[in-house]
């Protein structure tokens, strides 16, 4: 499925005025720069993700419109009767002023998604995860118990992911059921409890050493290598 692109709000709202969408843009980039500092790693990312994806596009369907972009594509090269055809999947409108401002977009963006990769690899080199007390045979709803460098005891809820309608990591979704401080038995009463009451639910432990924000920061990353590890193990 294709997923319609989101127009970032800087590029429409406000009068089409270079030297207002420049403002704009730089206002939207700072706020995202803020997003991270606070620790909010997901809606960044988000936010970021979204809008080079719409940023793409709309450099793609310009290079389309160019007179002849074969010339320019395979310059140098003798290879007759070829006819390069280009497809996107919704039309984006000709915009003069983003036009002025895509080099500088694409870099500030391009330099945030790089700013949010090194955040991602801190929080990932601090995770480690497994099945417990071990990986069921089918695919179903299922727990994840987080525990933190704080020493607390996190337990989310997941739907079990459907290939018709879960198409990425982006759409899992963790839910929020329950924190404790974490002991060797609350951790293992709260699991033999879900065992002996839904005994076919997948239940995942995941260490998280990493001091950092749990809340739209880690739990961004740790939805990620959930959603993979569910969809390497169960093929959906």
């Amino acid at each position: 499925m294709n997923l319609k692109l989101k127009t970032p709000s800087w590029i429409t709202d406000g009068p089409h005025d270079a030297e207002y969408r420049t403002y704009k843009l730089r206002g939207a980039v700072s706020g995202i720069k803020e997003k991270l500092g606070s620790g909010n790693l997901m809606d960044a990312l988000f936010e970021i993700d979204s809008t080079l994806d719409y940023l793409y596009k709309y450099d793609a369907v310009q290079m389309t419109q160019d007179p002849n972009p074969v010339s320019q594509i395979i310059s140098g090269f003798d290879i007759p009767d070829l006819e390069l055809v280009f497809t996107t999947e919704e039309e984006l409108e000709n915009d003069d002023v983003l036009d002025l401002l895509l080099d500088e977009a694409l870099d500030s963006y391009e330099d945030l998604h790089s700013i949010c990769r090194k955040q991602w690899r801190i929080i990932e080199d601090g995770l480690t995860c497994g099945y417990i007390p071990k990986k069921p045979y089918f695919l179903n709803d299922g727990f994840v118990f987080i525990k933190t460098p704080d020493n607390k005891m996190h337990i989310y809820h997941f739907v079990k992911p459907n290939k018709y309608f879960t198409y990425d990591w982006k759409q899992f979704k963790l839910s929020h059921m329950c924190t404790k401080e974490w002991t060797k038995e609350s951790y293992i009463s709260s699991v033999e409890e879900i065992v002996s009451k839904e005994s076919d639910k997948i239940i995942i432990k995941m260490d998280c050493t990493t001091e950092t924000i749990l809340e739209n920061n880690a739990l961004c990353v740790i939805n990620q290598k959930i959603f993979s590890m569910l969809h390497r193990d169960y093929s959906f």
